[in-house]
């Protein structure tokens, strides 16, 4: 449909689960991607499968808490692409479940400066390039534990829902610059970040007896990355104009029930 033809879109976290998803998609849509992603290797295979469709990819070996490489990044973009349409702010990690009873500091603060702090950074050096060309749009994935909590993951949990307000807040100040900014929140996705262990914990017979067997989630199946990509492009595309400061959660149902 090309429903991106043209637009730079910025991805972090682009190497692998819904951030390569959201690359692949937004490639095939049109768009020029920008793949941020600190593991080189993962880095290079969704470069390569981009190239490999006839799509355009530049990139970029990033750890997002590296403040400084992240401005000479998005300098470089500018300089090559001419613009940035389009930041995606996905690159997550998932720390240790424990509670406040067990958990660390230096967990805690990891957890905030990769989930969190790195929104602001990539958001703050983007946005005065939006502002001058009166246009663009930032969207930051969070996760429906922003506003509930299984109880075992509170840093994670503060990060999700700090992104939820920033995003608020940010629709707020950019809005006069015409600039839309949204997240979205998925629910439970099957992806490497759900691997504990060694573990899926979306493929555990626990799992499926009491979110998809017993229908705690109403569609009765995990979600995928392809599950969530499509929300990205929606509030990407040229057929989102009015919405902004909006969280749009994607969770087959989970949050609706009881």
């Amino acid at each position: 449909m090309q429903l991106l033809r043209d637009r730079v879109c910025v991805i972090s976290g682009a190497g692998q689960g819904l951030g390569r998803a959201v690359a692949l998609e937004m490639a095939g849509e049109g768009a020029n991607v920008v793949l941020l992603e600190r593991n080189p290797d993962t880095l290079a295979q969704v470069a390569a499968e981009i190239a490999a469709k006839g799509g355009s990819a530049l990139p970029y070996a990033l750890d997002v808490t590296d403040y400084d490489a992240y401005g000479r990044i998005v300098a470089d973009v500018i300089a090559k692409r001419g613009k940035i349409d389009v930041l995606v702010n996905n690159a997550a990690i998932n720390p240790p479940a424990r509670t406040i009873l067990e958990d660390r500091l230096e967990d805690w603060r990891r957890t905030i400066q990769i989930n969190l702090e790195a929104v602001y950074m990539g958001s703050k050096l983007v946005a005065p390039h939006m502002v001058k060309r009166k246009a663009g749009r930032i969207i930051s994935i969070a996760s429906i534990q922003g506003f509930a909590s299984s109880g075992t993951v509170g840093a994670y949990n503060a990060a999700k829902g700090g992104i939820i307000a920033f995003t608020k807040s940010m629709a707020v100040e950019l809005g006069p610059h015409e600039i839309l900014v949204n997240a979205v929140a998925p629910g439970y996705m099957s992806t490497p970040m759900s691997v504990i262990n060694g573990v899926n914990e979306t493929e555990t017979p626990e799992f499926i007896d009491l979110y998809v067997t017993k229908g705690r989630i109403p569609l009765r199946r995990t979600g995928y990355p392809e599950d969530v990509s499509g929300t990205v492009i929606f509030l990407a595309s040229p057929y989102c104009r009015y919405m902004t400061g909006q969280l749009l959660v994607v969770d087959g149902g989970l949050m609706s029930t009881f």
